[in-house]
């Protein structure tokens, strides 16, 4: 038999089998290399310091009472916010469960100022430190004719010391961050009132409150807060009593700009000029005082 012997054929070599290992070595490569970057970061996120607060404030205390006036002076929530992060850190922690309150404070002081001197007012902010030896911390802000006490503090203090220190607002001695929960009530009834073309009558509410309330015991620059805004509206209910009111602090320099803008204006009653004049003067009698509920009749501030 001649049968042919059949024998089976060498196989050739994988020649594909290097590029096989060269790209299982690649995504190896890459796999440790994004392990690294995973390690690192994560090295990095929980061992590095924690962000000092006291970095976010500004490194000058004329720097910082100039911003926090211009931020209230816009009249808005976001601007009312970022002046928030101006008071000094303890201030903060303690009350920033109700921030809202202090915004309506601020909006508040913006009102008053705006009232009495027009929108332009933060035009006209002279900021200079106190000269009291007692009183480093103090800064006098201007805004024409008024004048505010402002305490700062350095706000290393508070926090991780810094290479330079950054300032804090701690308090205002003329006017009280106090009180915005009930200036939130005022506030949002007198909106109402405008809001369906009632402004005379949110006027009138606002004059009766200020003349009827009590007064007693009123610091210089409440009684010119919630007086000044009302005479400043020549058609207000209870006018008369709001301008005898303002006699205990007749000779604020504010005040005498204001009964003075009232004597002359032609758009108040007559019998409202002249009692302007007479407060101007100090020539009213203690009958007329008593009976217009001033009550510090002989100890003008």
């Amino acid at each position: 038999m001649n049968a042919s012997i059949r024998y089976p054929k060498a196989r050739e070599p994988q020649r594909h089998l290097p590029a096989r290992r060269g790209a299982a070595l690649s995504k190896f490569i890459v796999f440790l290399i994004i392990s690294a970057v995973i390690i690192i970061a994560g090295y990095y996120m929980f061992s590095k310091p924690a962000v000092n607060p006291a970095e976010a404030y500004p490194t000058s205390a004329k720097k910082m009472i100039n911003q926090f006036f211009q931020l209230i002076s816009t009249g808005s929530t976001s601007a009312d916010q970022k002046a928030f992060k101006l008071l000094s850190l303890p201030i903060r922690k303690m009350h920033r469960k109700h921030a809202g309150r202090y915004w309506q404070r601020f909006e508040d002081l913006n009102v008053y100022l705006t009232d009495v001197f027009g929108t332009s007012w933060p035009a006209n902010i002279h900021i200079v430190r106190s000269r009291n030896p007692e009183k480093p911390d103090e800064y006098i802000a201007h805004v024409r004719t008024e004048v505010f006490h402002i305490t700062v503090a350095n706000q290393d203090r508070y926090a991780a010391a810094l290479p330079h220190p950054h300032y804090g607002l701690v308090r205002i001695r003329e006017f009280s961050f106090s009180g915005g929960a009930h200036a939130q009530q005022v506030a949002a009834n007198t909106s109402v009132l405008g809001a369906i073309g009632l402004q005379g009558a949110a006027n009138n509410v606002a004059g009766i409150s200020a003349a009827y309330s009590a007064v007693d015991n009123l610091k210089p620059w409440q009684i010119k807060h919630r007086l000044l805004p009302v005479v400043l509206h020549p058609h207000a209910a209870a006018l008369g009593p709001c301008v005898y009111q303002l006699w205990p602090v007749r000779k604020d320099p504010t005040v005498r700009m204001v009964l003075k803008q009232i004597a002359h204006d032609p758009q108040y009653a007559v019998n409202i000029q002249q009692e302007a004049r007479k407060v101007l003067s100090g020539h009213v009698s203690d009958t007329t005082l008593i009976a217009n509920q001033v009550t510090h009749i002989h100890t003008p501030y």
